[in-house]
């Protein structure tokens, strides 16, 4: 791309925002994901262009979650995303842009919930709002997967896949919703599963963190047919009941025996935190990804406080403090919420 192509893109801002996600659902690991309406939001300004063969500078400003924590140079995952998703819209040497980039987070970190996944997608998508992709700026705000064309949210889709390693967080926070996803003969896909209005989330989120790369840590290499052919078969039974409208589904997709059972020896308070929800009403509860976080899902709103309050006991009973609240389901996935300096 020419200096002069680069140089249009000067001065143009786009704003993104990425739901939180909880991964494997109980027996869909690495293969289930579903979003929710908690949103980090990220904005990212061109505010120049270094010269060939040199890098724009970036300045990076995080606010809430990983404040004081996170990278605020190129160190950050959202850069180098920004940079890929630019390239994916046809933008090749991002990296010559300077970059103002602004994060503000509000999905917990290291709980489960799909932060990295939410900050690489931020990046990739905002990279290919820069460039154009959305085609327009009049309907704004507005999902990403439907102001962009189909096969771009492909490569970016299959650009965060790479990025994490599996499809679960990301095809969430993409598309929304409940979302099954995995590669057939090389080919990433996704489909979405059936929500029903009844299913109402009701999430615990502790204090404490558990690294997804130590919970990841404690799985074993193979596991026993039996317990496969257990999930398999839950996992079926679970998505057809959600397609039929039933949330007992969400029980069906709870009964796991592939992750669940060794994490819990690494967090031996998760066993107490599921009891208590489903004893106090819920339809289902589960390790919320890698954890902390437990998911409960309730499908009588008049039950939402009762088992919302039983968490959180169960919580500071283990002594890891937090606490729990209702959130929606997200359908919206990955957001453009805000463009300008495009021109006519």
């Amino acid at each position: 791309m020419s200096d002069e192509q680069l140089q249009r893109l000067v001065g143009r801002s786009v704003t993104v925002s990425v739901p939180a996600t909880i991964a494997n659902l109980g027996v869909g690991y690495d293969v289930l994901g579903m979003a929710i309406d908690e949103r980090n939001e990220l904005s990212v300004r061109v505010s120049g262009l270094a010269a060939s063969g040199a890098r724009g500078d970036v300045k990076l400003e995080v606010r809430g979650e990983g404040l004081g924590e996170l990278p605020t140079d190129r160190r950050n995952v959202a850069v180098g995303a920004v940079v890929r998703g630019l390239a994916a819209a046809g933008v090749p040497n991002g990296e010559r842009l300077a970059l103002e980039i602004s994060a503000l987070n509000r999905i917990p970190l290291a709980r489960g919930l799909g932060s990295s996944a939410a900050a690489f997608v931020a990046g990739l998508f905002a990279g290919a709002a820069l460039a154009g992709a959305s085609g327009t700026v009049d309907e704004l705000p507005g999902s990403c997967a439907d102001l962009f064309p189909d096969d771009l949210t492909d490569r970016l889709f299959a650009a965060a896949d790479d990025d994490e390693g599996h499809p679960d967080n990301a095809a969430a926070a993409i598309f929304g919703g409940l979302v099954a996803s995995a590669r057939v003969d090389a080919v990433l896909t996704a489909r979405l599963v059936a929500v029903p209005d009844s299913a109402i989330p009701v999430l615990m989120v502790p204090d404490l963190r558990l690294p997804t790369s130590e919970m990841r840590a404690v799985l074993p290499p193979r596991v026993p047919m039996e317990d496969a052919v257990h999930n398999a078969g839950r996992m079926a039974a679970g998505i057809a009941a959600l397609e039929a409208g039933d949330s007992a589904g969400f029980a069906l997709l709870a009964d796991d025996r592939l992750h669940q059972p060794y994490r819990a020896k690494r967090y031996p308070a998760l066993p107490a935190l599921i009891s208590a929800a489903v004893d106090a009403g819920a339809v289902s509860a589960c390790l919320a990804g890698a954890g902390s976080a437990v998911l409960a899902i309730v499908d009588d709103a008049s039950r939402v406080d009762r088992v919302r309050e039983a968490m959180e006991r169960a919580a500071a009973a283990a002594k890891i403090g937090g606490a729990a609240r209702r959130y929606d389901v997200d359908h919206d996935g990955v957001r453009l919420e805000a463009a300008a300096g495009f021109g006519a």
